[in-house]
């Protein structure tokens, strides 16, 4: 149990600071993450077996491919949940998803009210909750290469992951196993 706990959570730690310093979580974190998760699962005694952790990271990576796809997150968060999901199996993966949507929203929610009381509500509204794209320019895949700018990211979804993660393996820790 403590090399799953160790490898998850030395994972989400370094996904969240590529996340921040990056703004992206590169393939050579997460293809080696969900490759490792369904191996050990797979090949370790303890593990739960290959069924589980593929159908973990196909779970993970189906919760973030539509938000993707209409242009509201990026490939890395759905690639991060796929190998997470790869490590934690579907159950405690849905867990963790929904606890980092609620930390996520939380602390979107205390950006906001902190903006706001620095910078004033008109200027706020104007900065964080307006469309920032300009007609006509696309969303969803191939952002890149159309020339269109994405909305600034206030905080990358890899840091709620990680925060929701580590309480997650603390609680199952604590609790007396996986």
């Amino acid at each position: 149990m403590w090399i799953l706990v160790v490898a998850v959570g030395l994972y989400v730690a370094l996904a969240a600071a590529t996340d921040l310093r990056m703004r992206r979580i590169p393939n050579y974190l997460t293809v080696p993450a969900a490759l490792a998760g369904l191996a050990y699962h797979t090949l370790a005694p303890t593990g739960w077996g290959l069924g589980t952790s593929a159908g973990g990271l196909a779970v993970g990576f189906a919760l973030l491919l539509l938000p993707w796809l209409a242009g509201g997150g990026g490939m890395g968060d759905v690639k991060l949940l796929a190998a997470l999901g790869a490590w934690l199996g579907t159950r405690w993966l849905l867990i963790t998803f929904a606890v980092s949507a609620c930390c996520a929203a939380a602390i979107a929610l205390g950006v906001l009210v902190f903006a706001a009381t620095q910078q004033g509500v008109a200027d706020t509204s104007r900065r964080y909750l307006r469309a920032r794209r300009p007609s006509g320019v696309p969303t969803g895949r191939g952002r890149g290469k159309s020339g269109g700018k994405r909305p600034a990211r206030v905080l990358p979804f890899a840091v709620p992951v990680a925060l929701s993660t580590y309480a997650v393996l603390a609680w199952l820790v604590v609790r007396g196993g996986l």
